[in-house]
């Protein structure tokens, strides 16, 4: 199979370490849209070796989430912890050919004199490199990059029988038939290692092409730019946008025009164009560690709300008050809210009420009040939401009647849009007050 034969294969490996990241979805997300753009494959690799952190459940939420924001994987699942005798075997080999040694502890060596069976660490033997000597890659992001080759010994099979990132990573991409590795540019100082490691293993370099992409920022207290937290930062974590009720389709498409430079572009060409037809392509995405941006966030998210057809929106907003967020609504309270959204949906011009489903128990807090009758309110309802179904009648009604009375309209209605919301600016207030005023 000739190199133009070969079929893209990118994998997403996080580590089971918590809830999903922001930039852990972002990297699942280019190598989505990266295998789909090439025509080629993309794998899910669960790398659960880091025990000591890995937290009960968190792989099972991930993939949940990930299904969830349409990210979906080739094939099942692989799971590093069920490899270990593969990556033994391969240690065990290099121990063989003298490029590694089992590393034992002075309490080890002592059980192993004992004669008790023991387990130890496997380091290769990459001290005595010659460090004037570089690696070189072309980074599919970073462009031509170069490292000096480390000069230590690194562990490769931990004491435990787990190996370290550095060992499996390599193994496995290897067997996987890896063509693409995309992966945080925190781990570019870590290359040269891995190019060491495969060297020592199949006698060359790697054969997929790096691709280090920069990570989501915040500016912190101290007005220093630095990497979101998932301790810190309500930007950090994918569930807090699920819960605050973002669409996934504004995450999915706010996080494609950070990754793709003519992703906005695109949209504005292809208005109506489900996001999963743009072609990604790994040159479009810039090299600086972006800030995480809300308003942008915001602006995706209004677009998208507004632009939702009826149905979709009804849909959307009873899944979301399905899912308890904190409270309970009644389905007259529901159809109300399905009344005030279809409220120009579907016109050239649609209203952009709320970015976030949530927003709703704020921006219609009203539907959710009983209203306060006044003496103005029941005259208005009397005389003009009392059996009347078109707004083109309310109209008039309400012109007539203020131009008798020498009132200024606009002034009257604004009284009115108060007394029944407490708001200024509202959606149409013939909507309103029939909804409320039945």
């Amino acid at each position: 199979m000739t190199k133009d034969e070969i079929i893209p294969c990118l994998r997403f490996a996080p580590s089971p370490t918590g809830e999903l990241h922001i930039g852990s979805l972002a990297t699942a997300l280019i190598d989505y849209m990266a295998a789909k753009s090439m025509g080629g494959n993309v794998y899910l690799r669960i790398e659960d070796t880091d025990q000591k952190r890995e937290v009960e459940g968190a792989a099972d939420r991930m993939i949940h989430n990930l299904n969830k924001c349409g990210i979906e994987f080739d094939g099942v699942p692989i799971i590093q912890s069920q490899r270990k005798s593969v990556y033994q075997k391969y240690a065990d080999e290099l121990v063989d050919k003298g490029l590694a040694y089992y590393d034992y502890t002075e309490s080890e060596l002592q059980s192993e004199c004992d004669g008790e069976n023991t387990s130890s660490a496997v380091r290769i033997k990459l001290s005595g490199t010659n460090t004037e000597e570089r690696i070189e890659w072309e980074d599919l992001v970073k462009g031509k990059m170069s490292l000096p080759k480390i000069n230590r010994d690194a562990v490769i099979i931990k004491s435990n029988g787990i190996p370290p990132y550095n060992f499996a990573h390599i193994i496995d991409d290897t067997s996987m038939g890896t063509t693409h590795v995309v992966r945080g540019e925190e781990w570019i100082p870590s290359t040269a290692e891995h190019f060491q490691i495969h060297e020592a293993l199949f006698g060359g370099p790697p054969p997929w092409q790096y691709a280090h992409i920069p990570v989501l920022c915040i500016i912190g207290e101290d007005g220093n730019k630095r990497k979101l937290s998932k301790r810190k930062d309500k930007e950090a974590l994918v569930e807090n946008f699920l819960d605050e009720g973002y669409p996934i389709d504004a995450l999915i498409e706010y996080l494609l025009t950070v990754y793709n430079t003519d992703f906005e572009l695109w949209r504005i060409a292809n208005p109506m164009t489900s996001w999963r037809e743009f072609n990604f392509r790994f040159e479009k995405i810039g090299s600086n560690s972006p800030l995480f941006d809300w308003d942008k966030l915001n602006s995706i998210s209004y677009d998208i709300i507004a632009n939702m057809p009826k149905e979709q929106i009804n849909t959307e907003v009873k899944r979301y008050f399905d899912g308890d967020p904190g409270v309970k609504i009644t389905p007259k309270q529901l159809e109300d809210v399905y009344e005030l959204l279809a409220v120009d949906r579907g016109t050239e011009r649609p209203r952009k009420d709320i970015c976030k489903y949530s927003q709703i128990l704020t921006e219609f807090d009203y539907v959710f009040k009983k209203v306060a009758m006044t003496d103005q309110l029941r005259e208005y309802k009397s005389l003009f939401i009392d059996g009347v179904v078109l707004k083109d009648l309310w109209y008039e009604k309400i012109k007539a009647w203020c131009d008798e009375k020498n009132i200024k309209m606009r002034d009257y209605t604004q009284q009115i849009r108060l007394a029944l919301t407490g708001r200024e600016k509202t959606t149409d207030l013939f909507t309103i007050s029939r909804l409320l005023l039945k």
